[in-house]
């Protein structure tokens, strides 16, 4: 009996979180979700990320010879739509779900998706929507200002 008892925790405990998701709790996050506009949000997002995240500027690519400007940008254009398909709303969808069905439990992503289903949880979208790509701009602005320095910082530890 104590083996059983032993054998039932472990299972419990190592089993997948996707598992432990019963349809109402998924049915509730899946809800949750398109009431957030996560996958509007992710969209929004992903172009200037990919943008700013490639540590290419314009100015870098124009300072190039012709031809390298050419592979430069046919290079980069592809890497972006590998990355677009590979982080694609199909392909991560059911990552996602898990992922707010470990944080929100069955009855908060109810009462969220009520909150955000009422006319000022709409407003909020919409902002939130509008507002996510100069979130990314500042976030990029900032992380190319602190490059030098990051620069400096690792010259500096691998010279130890």
């Amino acid at each position: 009996m104590k083996y059983l008892l032993t054998l039932a925790a472990l299972l419990f405990t190592f089993g997948t979180s996707q598992a432990e998701i019963t349809a109402s709790h998924r049915a509730a996050v899946e809800k949750l979700l398109v009431a957030s506009q996560v996958e509007k949000q992710i969209e929004a997002s992903m172009g200037p990320a990919l943008d700013g995240g490639l540590g290419v500027t314009e100015e870098q690519i124009k300072s190039m010879p012709e031809a390298q400007q050419v592979k430069m940008r046919a290079g980069i254009a592809k890497v972006k739509a590998f990355m677009l398909e590979t982080l694609s709303w199909d392909k991560i969808k059911d990552e996602v779900i898990a992922a707010y069905a470990k944080n929100y439990t069955e009855q908060e992503a109810t009462q969220v998706t009520q909150m955000l289903e009422s006319e000022a949880g709409k407003l909020f979208l919409a902002k939130q929507l509008a507002v996510t790509p100069d979130m990314v701009k500042v976030t990029q602005d900032r992380m190319k200002a602190a490059v030098p320095q990051i620069m400096q910082i690792m010259q500096q530890e691998m010279q130890k």
